[in-house]
């Protein structure tokens, strides 16, 4: 078994980014992931604009999966999902 640390960048406005919250987690379950540890980091200002956006809400996720192949369907899917501004992914075990 395999473990990532995920931070994401979100879309900052409240209902988006519980929305796409929601959304990483059915991820997760879709590709049987296990959620060991989520934290919402809350609104931030970002270094520098990113789609337009001057802030951002920083999402951070440790989990655990069998087949580390499984990882990069949900990653593809992420990067067309446009509220996700950015996200970094740190293997962690």
């Amino acid at each position: 078994m395999k473990k990532y640390e995920m931070l994401y960048v979100l879309d900052p406005q409240d209902e988006v980014s519980k929305e796409t919250v929601g959304w990483i987690k059915e991820q997760y379950e879709g590709i049987k992931a296990r959620l060991l540890k989520e934290e919402e980091m809350g609104k931030r200002k970002l270094a520098f604009e990113i789609k337009s956006k001057t802030d951002g809400f920083y999402y951070l996720t440790q989990i655990e999966v069998d087949d580390p192949s499984t990882l990069q369907d949900f990653e593809h899917e992420a990067k067309l999902n446009q509220n996700i501004l950015r996200y970094m992914k740190l293997n962690i075990g």
